[in-house]
């Protein structure tokens, strides 16, 4: 079962990485502390290879401004870039680091507070003629390479508002340098006293307009201990949340798929059921991160958000934390 994990987590990056470059894939930023983002994704790339990584990262980090899965992204795609110079093995040194940057000291940047990710290797190089390409989608170098990933990097970064350089010789390696907007807040803290499957109680109204998805969630809700009724796309949820507050049963929470093809989404429905009860607790759902209901789901009504492929613990957690909102304006304890 952690394999099959391990291979859905790897399918989904891979997926988001093919969106983040064909769609924009607006980040989802919070204050995330970069450390054990970096290091997982680094040496989860570096499974199977004759490289290893010696990591730098600097005790008094800034927390970053960032998409934590994005970011993950990024490191993977440098340290993989790494790999690739070395074949027959070798060291990548990794370094995080606080920059604060005054104007023009490393334009495009802006003024501020930065964090500094340096990814360096010592493998063959890269020529010049082909440094100023790199970034470009679609080229590479190499035989299986697909040209995706440093695009990824670049596409990544510039829609964080940071900036991302490379210097190389060829021969003796390249260093890649990214700089992240620091967070002007600290992480929030997550309780981790409740277990996930610790009951829940209430009514849930669940949409989405794939019937495995829906079958598939009805029975993960259903086992936290919540009431669950199923629609298709936002019209029949619509109509259920509808007829559920004039029978006096309203629904706990909502939970919608934000992209129904051909049919109502999360976000158009979650707009209309505001109208009926402005109290509606809703939570957007969806495998795609280029959406910006998904970048910030509060300013289109939504009090949470949970992506797909769904994770048991995050889910659960969202959905107690919604719930709760609730208390003392509905009937949920």
């Amino acid at each position: 079962m952690r394999e099959a994990e391990r291979g859905t987590a790897r399918a989904r990056g891979l997926t988001q990485q093919l969106l983040t470059f064909a769609k924009g894939g607006e980040p989802v930023r919070s204050a995330v502390r970069l450390a054990e983002v970096v290091r997982e994704a680094a040496e989860f790339a570096l499974h199977g290879t004759a490289v290893r990584c010696e990591f730098d990262l600097a005790a008094d980090l800034w927390p970053a401004d960032a998409d934590k899965g994005q970011i993950g992204q990024v490191v993977q795609n440098l340290v993989m870039n790494a790999v690739h110079a070395m074949p027959t093995g070798g060291v990548i040194r990794v370094e995080l680091r606080n920059e604060p940057l005054l104007a023009n000291t490393r334009p495009p940047l802006p003024a501020g507070n930065y964090v500094r990710l340096q990814v360096a290797d010592s493998g063959h190089g890269i020529a010049p003629e082909q440094l100023a390409r790199i970034f470009e989608p679609f080229f590479t170098t190499k035989e299986q390479g697909t040209g995706l990933g440093l695009a990824t990097v670049y596409s990544v970064i510039r829609k964080h508002q940071g900036h991302v350089t490379v210097e190389s010789t060829v021969g003796r390696g390249t260093t890649f340098v990214v700089w992240v907007p620091a967070a002007g807040e600290e992480p929030a803290v997550v309780a981790n006293s409740v277990s996930p499957f610790e009951p829940l109680r209430g009514r849930a109204l669940f949409m989405d307009d794939e019937e495995p998805i829906r079958r598939m969630t009805q029975t993960l809700l259903e086992r936290l201990g919540l009431e669950v009724t199923l629609a298709t796309d936002g019209d029949e949820a619509v109509r259920e949340f509808a007829m559920a507050r004039v029978s006096g049963r309203p629904f706990d929470v909502v939970i919608m798929d934000l992209t129904v093809p051909g049919g109502m989404g999360g976000a158009e429905a979650m707009s209309e059921m505001l109208k009926i009860d402005p109290g509606a607790r809703g939570i957007v759902s969806s495998g795609y991160s280029n959406s910006p209901v998904m970048a910030d789901y509060r300013a289109h009504g939504f009090r949470g958000m949970v992506p797909k492929p769904y994770r048991l613990a995050e889910f659960a957690r969202t959905l107690r934390e919604v719930i709760s909102d609730g208390v003392g304006g509905g009937r949920v304890g």
